[in-house]
């Protein structure tokens, strides 16, 4: 994802880099980053924003904010919750 892809995915959820990195269970820093084009998302990180990507298309930023909220920022726990609503 690009540093511009991955702010407005943040914007469009209508929240913070902050609160977007707490949801997903990574750092403030690491977003910061990303969408300043100083580094970009590998692994598990590159893998959640897509996945959540794909459910704030299908589903719309609400939905995907009520089902991400209870888990605690716990990124597995977040990937699993996105992967199940990729296949609903």
């Amino acid at each position: 994802m690009t540093p511009r892809d991955i702010k407005q995915l943040r914007t469009q959820m209508g929240l913070s880099q902050q609160v977007f990195a707490t949801l997903l269970g990574l750092s403030f820093v690491s977003i910061n980053k990303w969408e300043n084009d100083a580094s970009s998302p590998t692994g598990l990180s590159a893998v959640l924003l897509e996945l959540l990507k794909n459910s704030v298309r299908r589903h719309g930023p609400e939905h995907v904010l009520t089902q991400l909220r209870p888990l605690g920022g716990v990124p597995l726990n977040v990937v699993r919750a996105l992967t199940t609503l990729e296949r609903s």
